[in-house]
């Protein structure tokens, strides 16, 4: 369990409060996180079979940061990539749509994790928390996407965060009271 909970501080790590903060950094506490949990899921795949639907998501992660990571570093990352042609502007397109998708996954994972917790009374409060940060997340991406009312995604990105640390915190204690 100390695995997946590590892992989710790792993949929930910004060095900013930024909607877009996609640079080495977050690929490389990506990296560490899901593979952390990797190593979790397979711990406690052991004795609940439900976690180990976890592993293809977890999987897909792992390989989503390091290519992203290495375009990173390669300076060719779709967020400061030129479109001045066509091809360019679809490599963009298509690439934002995967970062979007994969900063989605890991509530995915979550969800896939929470299912894991069988039996637990507090597992409403979990799903609840989820569902609020999913929500959030979503109206930053708006936010920093058509930027309506300026700092308006990095507040929220501020309210996503707390959030994320409720959830730790609930997460942890959900999981300790069904081992203790």
């Amino acid at each position: 369990m100390i695995n997946i909970f590590v892992g989710l501080i790792f993949v929930f790590f910004k060095t900013n409060l930024s909607f877009w903060d996609i640079g080495v950094t977050y690929y490389i506490t990506n990296i560490i996180g899901y593979v952390s949990i990797y190593f979790g899921i397979q711990e406690l795949g052991r004795t609940n079979q439900s976690l180990l639907k976890v592993k293809p998501y977890v999987i897909i992660m792992v390989t989503h940061s390091i290519i992203f990571f290495l375009l990173n570093i390669t300076d060719n990352s779709p967020l400061t990539m030129g479109m001045s042609t066509t091809l360019e502007t679809i490599i963009v397109l298509v690439g934002v749509v995967f970062i979007v998708a994969g900063m989605f996954m890991v509530f995915i994972i979550i969800f896939k994790l929470m299912d894991g917790l069988t039996g637990k009374t507090n597992k409403k409060l979990l799903y609840n928390l989820v569902n609020i940060m999913m929500f959030l997340f979503i109206l930053a991406g708006i936010s920093a996407v058509f930027n309506f009312i300026p700092m308006l995604a990095t507040t929220i990105m501020v309210a996503l965060f707390l959030l994320e640390i409720t959830f730790l915190i609930s997460y942890y204690y959900v999981f300790q009271t069904k081992h203790t």
